[in-house]
């Protein structure tokens, strides 16, 4: 069904922490007190525009009401302020075509960080999250302070996101282009996180997807250095989007551009015309919340 497979340095089902990779400090942009990233990161207000990456987790008795929340938000998709772009998906077992009907993600853009946070306070994200031993959470529970609502429950994790590079097109835009008004100085220290999505030509499934193996397995094969792997699709077969966070912005560099293998299947996805449109993102991990706060954190 997609190409995917979830690779965590944890287990995503331990309860972990929330991260916040900033840290309080005066920003003259908004003559107020606001956040800095920590130890000199990136000067960002709150107010900046933010994208979330959640990734839902669900024990056996609780994947067919996960699936039909796939249903219902395909007809009826979210509709908050400040929300300017969302997908929900599905995601697969090794990186294969076998289906994962335990985990779900959904990838949001947002106006601002608060927007972010309102959204996953209300009533509308609720009936989303994994099933407790008490049920359902109720509207408003783990919500108190600042982190995530239900971002202290198993199976249930969110990254905030800001795109510092990004080009190609999903759905004909590109939902991650950034501001030039915000700063893009790197720090070797940050997580990154990258994002590839793809429409793949119908002539060209079979010689993709028998490529897919050796792909999965140089990915894989990043040891301590991957935190994280997600490969997720909106159509099966089709329409495929990975997702990886990576300890820092120089192990991302080596393994895209030094590492023979992942050079060889880049070039492979040029020469072979396998797509019909694909899109390219980076991204600072800020912060992150739940099971993958405890992963990136660290």
């Amino acid at each position: 069904m997609h190409s995917s497979k979830v690779a965590f340095a944890a287990p995503l089902k331990q309860a972990g922490q929330n991260s916040d990779l900033r840290s309080t400090a005066y920003c003259s942009a908004c003559a107020d007190t606001r956040s800095l990233r920590a130890k000199s990161y990136i000067a960002v207000c709150q107010s900046d525009y933010m994208v979330t990456l959640s990734v839902l987790k669900f024990a056996p008795g609780d994947r067919y009401r996960a699936f039909a929340n796939m249903g219902r938000w395909s007809m009826k998709p979210f509709d908050a302020p400040g929300l300017q772009f969302q997908k929900m998906m599905g995601t697969g077992k090794n990186f294969g075509l076998w289906p994962d009907f335990s985990q779900y993600v959904f990838l949001a853009t947002w106006a601002s960080e608060a927007d972010a946070m309102r959204f996953f306070a209300s009533d509308a994200w609720q009936p989303f999250l994994p099933v407790t031993q008490s049920g359902v959470p109720s509207p408003g529970e783990s919500t108190r302070g600042e982190s995530t609502p239900g971002a202290d429950l198993p199976g249930l994790g969110t990254l905030f996101l800001e795109p510092f590079k990004s080009h190609g097109r999903w759905g004909g835009t590109n939902p991650f282009e950034a501001s030039d008004e915000r700063p893009q100085a790197p720090h070797p220290a940050l997580p990154v996180a990258v994002l590839t999505r793809a429409t793949i030509r119908t002539s060209k499934l079979f010689d993709f997807w028998r490529n897919v193996p050796a792909a999965r397995q140089r990915l894989t094969g990043q040891g301590d250095k991957l935190l994280l792997a997600i490969g997720s699709g909106e159509v099966p077969l089709v329409q495929q989007c990975t997702l990886s966070v990576w300890r820092d912005a120089a192990t991302v560099d080596q393994f895209a551009y030094r590492q023979s293998g992942h050079k060889e299947i880049v070039k492979k996805t040029r020469q072979r015309n396998w797509y019909s449109e694909e899109l390219f993102a980076r991204f600072w991990v800020v912060r992150a919340e739940g099971s993958l706060g405890k992963l990136v954190g660290n």
